[in-house]
């Protein structure tokens, strides 16, 4: 088990995941104590919570163990599970980093398809 521990935070796919999930948090605290309009509600944590560490990092820690053990088919040398969920993931907190730099002024255009709030958020 240990050697799957090791595996998991050396994993590249990981640590850009993680990174995301931090850099989401850092812009997202940011804007709420830059942005006069807003002020931080707890909700916005436990949203955080829910939608990127639960709804995200977790379920693709899980996947990632389960192939890790189990094995994942490969398509021209992809991991053909992991990695499309992985690409999913990615493109999600990209979307949502997207958002916290538009709720910072830096991307006021910036359409609602590609930063607009996760569903079920309250902002």
């Amino acid at each position: 088990m240990e050697e799957a521990l090791k595996a998991f935070g050396d994993d590249t796919v990981v640590q850009v995941i993680a990174g995301l999930v931090a850099l989401d948090v850092l812009l997202g605290v940011l804007a709420a104590i830059v942005n006069e309009a807003q002020s931080f509600k707890f909700s916005y944590l436990v949203d955080f919570l829910r939608n990127d560490v639960l709804g995200k990092l977790v379920p693709f820690a899980g996947i990632w163990i389960v192939t890790y053990f189990a094995g994942d088919f490969e398509i021209g040398g992809v991991n053909g599970i992991q990695d499309a969920v992985a690409v999913g993931i990615v493109a999600a907190l990209g979307a949502s980093v997207l958002n916290s730099l538009r709720d910072l002024g830096l991307w006021k255009s910036a359409p609602d398809v590609i930063a607009g709030p996760d569903f079920g958020t309250s902002g």
